[in-house]
């Protein structure tokens, strides 16, 4: 798989951001008049539109340079969905669970819910955010990877402790398309035309 870079993608301000989550459900009809649904995907993946009011000669050439040097839809980065981007409001270290010690294991993968329990590893955390406790004790003996989402203690908790973690976190995206629209009017005002982006989906995820 091609990289993700390590850069988060920012809007020009006053950009509008729209989407959500997408679904692969594949349905075959049936003669009678019902239906058989397939779920294809365990998780949904994610894809917004992005327009905005004119910006200026910086702003355009800023987002022209972005966009160039993902190579257009080649290169993924690193988005912050405004729909959903923190494990809770306000986040604490008790948001989401992390696990269960066993006394040796010392990594283990942040995870957000989604939606009906469902748990999807959160591969992009935003690295100063994370907050995480051992058995309802915040402890600050960690690191996480930034890349990965992957938290390694100090020291190996201990059996059956219970585990939770609290963060900010970005997605993994795509330019949809290798091509960036941009509009000028006569008076040299610049606007974007079309932009969309597409969530990546990450081994394991």
């Amino acid at each position: 798989m091609t990289e993700i870079a390590d850069i988060r993608f920012e809007p020009p301000i006053g950009f509008q951001t729209t989407g959500g989550p997408r679904w692969r459900t594949e349905i075959v009809p049936l003669s009678n008049g019902c239906e058989v649904r397939n779920r294809v995907w365990s998780a949904p993946l994610r894809r917004w539109q992005v327009s905005g009011v004119p910006v200026d000669e910086a702003g355009s050439e800023a987002l022209i340079g972005f966009f160039n040097a993902r190579a257009g839809a080649y290169q993924g980065f690193r988005f912050r969905d405004p729909f959903g981007w923190r494990s809770a409001r306000p986040i604490t270290p008790e948001d989401t669970p992390l696990g269960l010690g066993d006394g040796g294991r010392r990594s283990f993968q942040l995870t957000r819910n989604i939606g009906g329990n469902t748990l999807q590893p959160v591969t992009r955390p935003v690295g100063a955010s994370v907050r995480v406790s051992i058995d309802g004790m915040e402890t600050g003996a960690f690191t996480v990877e930034s890349e990965t989402g992957v938290v390694t203690f100090d020291t190996a908790p201990a059996n059956g402790a219970v585990l939770t973690a609290g963060y900010e976190y970005d997605l993994p995206v795509r330019f949809e398309a290798d091509g960036l629209e941009l509009s000028q009017t006569s008076n040299g005002a610049r606007q974007l035309v079309r932009l969309s982006l597409l969530e990546v989906r990450e081994v394991g995820t």
